[in-house]
Formats: C-alpha cells, structure tokens, sequence
C-alpha cells in the first residue's frame, strides 16, 4: 500500500491563499495576551495557533481550531467565575450537588455592571458555541467558518476580561461617556475628511472605545452616502464597510477631531450646505424604492464584515505591548 504523504497541502487553499506564507499570514492566529490572563488559557490557545496552521495541510483541521477555542471559553467562564466567587455548583432540590450550567454562571458574572460592556461580545462566542456543540449535520467549514477571525474576537474578550476590576471600570466609564457624547453624530449629514478624501457620510452605525496603557482606539463604522444606490443593493455589488480609527481624538458639540491609525488627521463634522443637502435628498429617494427585504440583506452582510474588521484592528493595535499593561501598573 502506498504511503500517505501527511506533508502535502490541502488544494483547497488554492482558492483563498498563493502560498504557505500567504496562507499562514491569512489565517494563523497567535495569542496575545497581558499577564493577568491565566497561563492555561495562555497555552491552550497555541494549540489553537497550531491547530489552524497545519490545517494548510487537512482542511477540517480549521474546524477542530474552532472546537478548541469553544472549549477555551468553557475554562474562561470558569476561571473568571472563581475569580469573582461564583460557585460552579448548586443544590438540586434533593440537596444533590451538580455543576451548573454554563449560561447560569455567564449571566452571575455580568451581574457586574462594569463587564456589561463586554456582554454583546460575549453573546457572539457563546450562540457560536451552541451552534458549534449542536449541529445539525456532519459538515466541514474550513475558511468559510471565520474560524481566524473568531480567534482574534476570543483574544480580544479574554485580555478585557482579565484586565483588574479598576481599569474595567474606568474603561466601562469612558464608553458610556463616549457614548453620550457621540449622539449628535449618530445621524444626520456630516463630512467625514481622511485620507485627503472628504466624504458626504449619514452618521454611523456603531462605535467601540478600547483603551489599554497608552493604545486608545475609537472605531466607528460609518455610513458613507453612495451614488450608486441600484448598483449596491440590487446588484449585491456590496462595498466594504467603512471604518475610521482615531488613537487620539477630541469631541466638540460639531466636531470630532484626531488622528489616524497612522498618525494623519481625520475629522468629522456637520455640514448641511444646500448642495450637500440636494445630494442627500437624491440618495434617500433612491433608497426609498428599495425593497426592505434588500436593505436588510446589505446591512447583515456588510455589519458582520464591519465587526470582524473592528476586532482585527484591536487585535493588531491593543495587545501588541500587551505583556506591559499589568507590568507598569504594578511598578
């Protein structure tokens, strides 16, 4: 019988990298993560890193990473519990002790208000999980599973969950100070000036503020108003969805004001000039004879796209001095 060659790539790939290299800077994703994280999270997690670089050579391997990382979340509920003395077990009414159920003990822990902000993160991983552990059929998702980018959105919630109370606090403070503040630009016409470009936008649709040591990041995914409004919905030809980075930044009553992921200025503000206001008026009656069934497909498609793309960025941008967060606040 001939030799299995276990070393070959799995051709698949062929339709999502060029090479090894292109593949692994695609898809692997390695942990990252400050030293108040427990060091069993820490190390299963390569094990995830491991799992999606060999699935360049078996396919299914990406879902296996997958598994792993729903496990990973199991062990972090836990650890997170027993760090706020959240019993893992309860009294049947016979007095038996059994374990308790994961979304009981998830639900005692954003019983702290100051976690509450992290709450719809975590929904994401856990309805994951339930699909995960109860599916319907026997199948393989491999790059179709966004199984690469829920490893960053599981970095991300794991690092702020084990960040001290007291910076969970003051961060659970600023965005709902951000928040309050950012109302006026929620809708209505503005300019939004980057990249030498200047941009007739309507508002944004969701922000999210993450600060660790000295990264700050405000990310909004903003509506751009589009003049080819047939073309995007009814041809399904789906822009990518627009996000903006400030690293610093000020908030007046009609302005946001700050600079980019690289240093370039970037601004937003109200502008409701009689041209502006005519190309606004032509957008809303295009988008008037759009199906509501067609608008709600573009927004799914393009709002999953924008969360992904706001996790790559904390990803990339807050944890790369991770290891020197808790560091410095013990010094």
């Amino acid at each position: 019988m001939k030799e299995k060659d276990w070393y070959s790539y799995d051709t698949r790939w062929d339709l999502y990298a060029k090479d090894r290299e292109d593949f692994v800077a695609k898809f692997v994703v390695e942990g990252k993560f400050h030293e108040g994280v427990p060091e069993d999270v820490i190390k299963s997690f390569e094990t995830v890193s491991y799992l999606l670089a060999h699935s360049y050579y078996h396919w299914p391997m990406m879902d296996e990473a997958m598994t792993k990382l729903l496990l990973i979340l199991e062990m972090v509920v836990k650890l997170k519990a027993q760090e706020l003395e959240i019993s893992l077990e309860r009294k049947t009414k016979n007095n038996k002790i059994i374990t308790r159920r994961l979304i009981e003990i998830i639900d005692d822990i954003f019983q702290n208000e100051y976690l509450l902000f992290l709450k719809p993160d975590f929904d994401r991983a856990r309805n994951l999980r339930n699909m995960k552990m109860h599916p319907d059929r026997h199948s393989f998702m491999g790059a179709m599973g966004f199984t690469d980018s829920n490893a960053r959105l599981f970095v991300n919630i794991i690092n702020l969950l084990f960040l001290e109370t007291d910076k969970l606090k003051a961060l659970h403070s600023k965005i709902k100070s951000i928040e309050a503040t950012l109302q006026p630009f929620k809708s209505g016409l503005h300019i939004l000036e980057f990249q030498n470009k200047k941009i007739l936008i309507d508002g944004f649709h969701m922000f999210k503020y993450r600060e660790f040591n000295k990264n700050k990041l405000l990310m909004m995914y903003i509506n751009p108003l589009t003049t080819k409004v047939h073309e995007q919905f009814l041809e399904h030809k789906y822009p990518e969805p627009l996000i903006i980075t400030f690293t610093d930044f000020i908030i007046n009553d009609n302005s946001i004001e700050g600079v980019d992921l690289n240093g370039k200025l970037m601004k937003i503000y109200s502008n409701e000039k009689e041209e502006n206001l005519k190309v606004y008026q032509k957008y809303l009656f295009a988008l008037s004879k759009i199906s509501e069934i067609e608008i709600g497909i573009f927004s799914s498609s393009n709002a999953s796209k924008a969360l992904w793309k706001i996790e790559r960025i904390i990803y990339e941008n807050c944890w790369k001095d991770g290891s020197l967060i808790n560091k410095e606040s013990k010094n």
